[in-house]
């Protein structure tokens, strides 16, 4: 796992994260194809995307430009 060091940025320890996830994902499809799927897992699945498209959703309003910054 890479795990950021503690004096990490919140960006660089999103990129560690996403990272993460990325080889967590591949782990699990890669197992799922070789030796069938947990009973349940489609579900958990689900969640699990649900929650990555609130953070993009997240990601998605940070600002291009000093232009975009807001006082809210």
């Amino acid at each position: 796992m890479n795990v950021p060091d503690e004096g990490a940025t919140p960006l660089e320890r999103l990129e560690a994260a996403s990272l993460e996830i990325e080889r967590l994902a591949n782990e699990v499809s890669v197992r799922a194809k070789a030796f069938g799927g947990q009973v349940g897992a489609r579900s958990r699945i689900s969640l699990v995307k649900a929650r990555l498209t609130i953070a993009l959703d997240e990601l998605a309003d940070y600002p291009e430009s000093a232009d975009d910054i807001t006082d809210e």
